[in-house]
């Protein structure tokens, strides 16, 4: 539980992706948004094992992972 003045989140999405070897051909075009109307405080968090940033196209990554957490909360 968390002290009142401290609110989490409404929405909270957590996911993560893990390959043994990953190539990419060129460089991933990567978007968030936060549709909609009313007032909100948003974030994502993204975290890379293994891999450049940015990616090197051709290059071969191996034991790769990925975690994002994408969370809003709404102030209305």
């Amino acid at each position: 539980m968390q002290p009142d003045d401290e609110q989490g989140a409404d929405v909270e999405i957590d996911a993560s992706a893990a390959a043994d070897e990953l190539c990419f051909h060129s460089e991933p075009e990567v978007r968030v948004s936060f549709p909609g109307t009313g007032a909100r405080e948003s974030r994502q968090i993204t975290s890379r094992r293994n891999i450049d940033t940015p990616v090197q196209p051709g290059k071969r990554y191996r034991r790769v992972v990925v975690t994002t957490q994408i969370s809003s909360r709404l102030l209305d």
